[in-house]
């Protein structure tokens, strides 16, 4: 048989059996909604590359596993057969570095191995973390965790926060993300409460590691491991992997719809007015089919100086956003500087970073002012 013979004899038999799987009919798919299985129905990992992962190229992302060091404690942070914790937060936070390593992040570990490192000095990586262009800090911190209940049902996926909704824009952008994802892949009892949690439900100060974080920060508490049946799934690096790639996936979606940002802000006196200054930035692909028009929800546009809302002017074309108040704020300036905070989203609703900026008086310069960025609100630490 010569090879021009054997191609068409298997083109000829590729196209009879196509010519036997033609679409399927509306029956047919209907039919497959009469026997739906479970949510709890487990899965072996399935990880392609998430298209949108280039999106978060080039970003600095520090990861946190909980707790280590620790397994000397009797009890500690273990589940009813005594898997401890810290080793699956472990395996989870060294399979979703490879995954965003492969995606061209810059990850940063708080711990190496089985050891213990407090809660300020974890949120301290992340605060201090040097990069190449000079900035200090990294773009995101997420602590990995898994929860306990004395109720041995208990089995759902949470995201925290610290402090108050309005304290947390950006971390709540990407908590969003990262909560349903964890439910979805890991197939824990999703409605069960809210996926998003402030970290004050648990303590009045919240948690340290949330409240000493300067960047964006959220706390995953993925599954609870004091469900007998979930702990056992949490032993094996398989469901690890879920959890990972779950993870993985929400961080893809969160940058998929960019973080907006703004020029530092400028501040200048003129006559017996203070005029403040930035341009907006929507944080979306500047190459977007529409990237011309206007991308920024004008109605979340918002200046704050000390707590009080200012008047503010967005020119749409230049993306500009202006407000002033009277001079008499100057002296509050030259006392110890003032907090600015500027908010505004894009039309997927994701927040800006940084929002606070001190304001300081300039002493090189009279009558100038310097401008610096400020971490977000945070709640004082409870005696």
């Amino acid at each position: 048989m010569t090879w021009r013979s054997l191609w068409v004899s298997v083109l000829g038999l590729t196209v009879a059996m196509l010519a036997g799987c033609g679409p399927t009919s509306l029956d047919k798919a209907m039919s497959r909604l009469d026997d739906r299985p479970d949510w709890k129905t487990y899965h072996k990992p399935d990880v392609p590359r998430h298209p949108a992962e280039k999106h978060l190229q080039g970003w600095f992302i520090v990861l946190d596993p909980g707790h280590g060091g620790e397994a000397h404690k009797k009890g500690y942070k273990r589940g009813p057969t005594g898997v401890r914790e810290a080793e699956m937060n472990w395996r989870v936070a060294k399979l979703l570095e490879r995954l965003l390593v492969d995606a061209g992040v810059h990850v940063t570990l708080t711990r190496h191995s089985d050891e213990f490192i407090g809660l300020k000095e974890r949120a301290e990586i992340a605060n201090n973390l040097p990069r190449p262009d000079g900035k200090i800090g990294a773009d995101l911190f997420i602590s990995l965790h898994h929860n306990a209940s004395s109720r041995e049902s208990a089995n759902f996926s949470s995201v925290w926060y610290h402090g108050e909704a309005d304290w947390a824009e950006p971390s709540l952008d990407v908590a969003k993300y990262i909560a349903h994802r964890l439910g979805a892949e890991m197939r824990t009892n999703v409605a069960k409460t809210s996926p998003l949690l402030s970290d004050q439900l648990m303590y009045a100060g919240g948690f340290g590691v949330l409240r000493q974080s300067h960047v964006p920060a959220v706390l995953c508490e993925s599954s609870f491991f004091s469900n007998k049946a979930e702990e056992q799934r949490l032993r094996d690096a398989d469901h690890n992997l879920v959890e990972a790639y779950a993870i993985y996936l929400g961080l893809c979606e969160y940058a998929y719809g960019g973080r907006p940002t703004q020029t530092l802000p400028t501040v200048e006196l003129s006559g017996d007015t203070l005029r403040i200054s930035t341009v907006l930035d929507d944080g979306l692909d500047k190459q977007w089919w529409g990237h011309e028009r206007d991308r920024t929800l004008s109605s979340t546009i918002s200046v704050y100086l000390e707590g009080k809302r200012l008047d503010a002017h967005y020119d749409q074309a230049a993306k500009t956003v202006t407000a002033m108040t009277q001079a008499d704020q100057v002296a509050a300036i030259a006392d110890g500087g003032l907090t600015l905070e500027v908010h505004h989203a894009n039309k997927l609703k994701h927040h800006n970073y940084p929002q606070r900026y001190q304001i300081i008086t300039d002493p090189n310069a009279d009558g100038a002012f310097l401008v610096t960025p400020l971490g977000p609100r945070r709640a004082e630490p409870q005696p």
